[in-house]
């Protein structure tokens, strides 16, 4: 400590004080860190454990130069002291408390910069079995450039202390920490993954809460996910969700999270990749354990869950023990899930998965499950990504028929599946008939479910557009009404829903394209609702486009009608 001289104090921190002190002989500035320790076999202990620090060379993570222990006479304790570089970065505490009086939202930029660069940062330190343990705003430092910097790493013998950290971290610092850090005491890199989570959530509602509301937003995360309804974004969402799961088991690692599109565009804007920060296996190790039994292959299934040889070996090993496989159902329910999120983009992997599935699905509860765990949204992207790939339909759409039959979800939590299945799997005549009749069920059903009406509509006009069958299908009469009254009906609900009107337009043109059902169409006044829809929007729009073209085809048709009658 002689070598250095105090320049400045920094406000104390959670665990100790901060200092900017110079270099005697270099006359550099570097920032000094001191961390009271209970005693000096503590002191000690973290000291080991921090040493990795000094070896950390990354450019979004602050280097540190020297690591020793201190007795500090005044308060008669040993000081773990950290002599860090001094970047002179402003805090991106500092940065979102200006964002947030401002009203202003960050830019998608500076965003794809954060999530691209500190994804890399930890990714680099994972890889190297080290944890933050206290990620939050105010450790990390930011530029006006948007280059980011990690600091201020926690010890596990510091965070790990409980009456040190019911002390010395205030209220509304325990809202960045995950669930089993503040529960249990205990954290992995999944810990870091929440953290990480709370903050991208922070800076991304700023501009519309206040600190304490926003904090209460980031509290809340703990019991649910709610706090994310407020997120605009849908891949930043679904993004939130992955990183943000009560259950570590259920919450995405690092490497799970570069594979996702949004991440990987984050990494390229970096200059780094998804390829350069792939999880490399322990030296010696070349596939699962599998002689330790199925605990320790899906435990290690789930830590390299972005190796897909090892994804690859675990499914077949999985296939192969159907009977093993069945008594964890569960847990291998949820592995399957993380392996088809993971690669999405492997064909290799989504078939041996469905395989699997469909293993699974020989027991009473694997529906229950498979929904309770939200992997039938996993499916229904899988299905939409490999359209003609039969070994994936086959399984997807027996999934989500067994699922609707049982009735283990209603089918208001997952509306697109309906549609998915009649776009993308159905073929043959009685499949389209069904399809159509399961329609106007959910139609009925659930008039008052927005986006149930929404996806039926988009999923009918892909149904009639193909196939005559399904055209004619409406015309028969259900529960002493046909197809066309419930569309109609179901349409007069969301008369100033948009997005719920253009897909209408979408379906009517496709309705008259067929000559049979334009009775029904005059029936139900359709020509009225058209001329109300073009005096509800502007002129030029596609839903004014749209509802022109069909009031032009159903004039010359009723024309042609009218000649030939006469």
């Amino acid at each position: 400590m002689e070598n250095f001289v105090v320049v400045d104090v920094m406000p104390p921190g959670s665990f100790g004080m901060t200092f900017i002190v110079e270099d005697r002989n270099s006359g550099l500035e570097y920032t000094l860190k001191k961390v009271e320790c209970l005693d000096e076999t503590r002191a000690n202990r973290s000291l080991q454990e921090a040493l990795c620090l000094i070896d950390v060379n990354h450019p979004n993570i602050v280097r540190y130069r020297e690591l020793f222990i201190l007795w500090d006479k005044h308060i008669t304790s040993s000081m773990l002291s950290m002599v860090m570089d001094c970047p002179y970065m402003t805090t991106l505490k500092i940065v979102v408390s200006s964002q947030r009086e401002q009203k202003e939202r960050f830019e998608d930029r500076c965003l794809q910069m954060f999530l691209g660069q500190m994804v890399d940062a930890l990714a680099y330190l994972h890889n190297r079995c080290i944890l933050h343990r206290n990620l939050k705003p105010s450790n990390i430092l930011m530029s006006s450039d948007s280059v980011f910097r990690i600091c201020d790493f926690g010890t596990a013998t510091i965070s790990q202390d409980q009456a040190k950290v019911d002390i010395r971290i205030k209220e509304s610092e325990k809202c960045w920490m995950a669930p089993e850090g503040m529960r249990l005491f205990q954290w992995s890199d999944k810990s870091d993954i929440w953290s990480l989570g709370c903050v991208l959530l922070d800076m991304l509602i700023c501009h519309i809460l206040n600190e304490e509301a926003s904090l209460s937003q980031l509290s809340q995360l703990k019991h649910d996910l709610t706090p994310l309804d407020l997120i605009i974004c849908k891949d930043l969402r679904k993004l939130l969700t992955r990183m943000l799961g009560l259950n570590p088991k259920n919450r995405a690692n690092v490497w799970t999270l570069a594979n996702e599109a949004i991440v990987q565009q984050s990494l390229i804007l970096c200059g780094s990749s998804s390829h350069s920060i792939k999880r490399t296996l322990p030296q010696g190790v070349t596939e699962p354990p599998f002689h330790e039994g199925i605990d320790s292959v899906l435990e290690f299934m789930m830590m390299y869950t972005d190796v897909e040889a090892i994804q690859l070996s675990v499914l077949s090993y999985l296939i192969k023990e159907e009977g093993t496989a069945l008594d964890r159902i569960e847990d291998v329910v949820q592995a399957v899930t993380f392996a088809m999120m993971s690669h999405a983009e492997s064909v290799c992997i989504q078939l041996k998965s469905f395989q699997l599935i469909q293993v699974l699905l020989t027991a009473e509860t694997a529906c229950e499950l498979i929904v309770k765990l939200d992997s039938v949204h996993q499916v229904l992207d899988t299905l939409k990504d490999y359209p003609h790939e039969k070994d994936i339909i086959i399984p997807c759409c027996k999934l989500i028929q067994i699922t609707l039959e049982k009735g283990c979800c209603a089918p208001e939590s997952f509306p697109d599946a309906v549609e998915t299945l009649c776009v993308v799997a159905l073929h043959k005549e009685k499949d389209i008939e069904k399809a159509t009749c399961l329609l106007m069920h959910e139609l009925r059903s659930h008039p008052n479910e927005a986006a149930i009406v929404n996806h039926v509509f988009v999923a009918m006009a892909g149904l009639i557009k193909t196939s005559d069958t399904a055209a004619l299908q409406l015309c028969h009469v259900t529960d002493e009404r046909n197809g066309v009254y419930h569309i109609m009906a179901a349409r007069r609900h969301y008369l100033d829903n948009p997005n719920i009107t253009e897909n209408f337009c979408h379906l009517l043109k496709q309705m008259v394209q067929h000559d049979a059902i334009l009775p029904e169409l005059l029936a139900e006044n359709v020509q009225e609702e058209l001329e109300q829809i073009l005096q509800q929007y502007e002129s030029g729009t596609d839903t004014v486009l749209l509802a022109q073209d069909i009031l032009s085809k159903m004039t010359s048709l009723k024309d042609v009608e009218s000649t030939s009658s006469a």
